[in-house]
């Protein structure tokens, strides 16, 4: 059978779609993989150079880990003898410090000695979790419809921030300037956490799954479930970047996770399908991408991400629901 001119150009042309759809669908494996429970995880935290690890897990509650060689260093929970379920959790920059909070409790830790420094009541239950430098305050989203400041060392809290809506996500700046709400009303909210005033004010298309801000709180993230995601600029509020990770549309994923590199240039994104993501700031372009772990991969449970941090070099750290912690290069 002969092809005429218009078929040959038609199946060129389908064929070199189907490669840059591959291409684009394309993951790297992780290069090393270290299990830290059995079934699973409700949270997650890694320390800003991916040396330690914090987790929630559905067993055994709370526990810190040494991620290089993978040692579990202390188990943490709310009331001796039971494992606490423990939904939001944090690492704080200088990586000294932690916090873990689940329904409407909150406790501060060293994790140097591995000792309680603090534990406290919540007016809501804890959806959410950031601590500042040196865990000297702790920006907490509550399903009451406000995020409170806390002064997580000595009691009390400093702001109320009220947004008419469960705060599912909250970031803070190192230095406590500035922190960053994502609620149930679509909305992206940048607070000054000296007056508790409004900084700006961002809409998404749906219920926000996560936000972040940068260490020096020049650009905000924030992704909504099944939606959009978008970086802006949080001095003139214009956007910056709208991000597809070649899923949003087309496979309705939701990114659960972000953290800007040092230098603001990159974004690490982690979704709900196990996909983590390396994205240029300023064009929104992704430039790598890479696959957790899965425990089983005849009967795969899935894994969504629910921590991320950038390495030395060109080095990633992930931990999945599942409970295993990957390393990417």
């Amino acid at each position: 059978m002969r092809l005429t001119a218009s078929k040959v150009l038609s199946r060129l042309i389908l064929a070199v779609a189907s490669i840059a759809l591959l291409n684009a669908c394309s993951a790297d494996d992780p290069v090393t993989t270290s299990p830290m429970v059995v079934q699973g995880l409700y949270s997650a935290a890694l320390s800003d150079n991916g040396s330690g690890s914090l987790i929630g897990s559905i067993q055994h509650g709370g526990s810190f880990w040494k991620n290089t060689p993978s040692q579990r260093l202390y188990n943490w929970n709310h009331a001796a003898g039971e494992a606490t379920p423990l939904i939001a959790v944090d690492i704080d920059p200088s990586g000294d410090f932690a916090a873990t909070g689940g329904a409407r409790t909150m406790v501060l830790w060293s994790t140097i000695t591995g000792q309680s420094l603090g534990f406290w009541n919540t007016p809501g239950d804890v959806k959410s979790l950031k601590l500042t430098r040196n865990g000297d305050f702790a920006l907490v989203g509550m399903d009451d419809q406000t995020a409170r400041y806390f002064d997580i060392k000595n009691g009390g809290i400093r702001q109320t921030l009220r947004t008419g809506a469960i705060v599912r996500s909250v970031d803070v700046t190192p230095d406590g300037r500035y922190g960053l709400t994502g609620d149930d009303l679509y909305q992206v909210i940048l607070w000054d956490l000296n007056t508790g005033e409004i900084k700006q004010r961002w809409q998404l298309d749906n219920n926000v799954s996560t936000v972040k801000l940068s260490n020096d709180g020049a650009y905000v993230f924030a992704a909504a479930q099944l939606g959009d995601a978008k970086v802006w600029s949080s001095l003139t509020g214009a956007e910056v970047s709208r991000i597809d990770t070649g899923a949003l549309q087309s496979r309705n994923v939701t990114i659960s996770q972000a953290v800007f590199s040092n230098s603001n240039r990159l974004l690490l994104l982690g979704q709900q399908n196990r996909r983590v993501n390396l994205v240029e700031v300023m064009s929104g372009d992704v430039t790598r991408s890479w696959d957790m772990h899965l425990k089983d991969t005849l009967r795969p449970t899935g894994a969504a991400v629910l921590a991320l941090a950038f390495g030395a070099g060109n080095t990633y750290y992930a931990i999945g629901s599942n409970g295993y912690l990957n390393v990417f290069q």
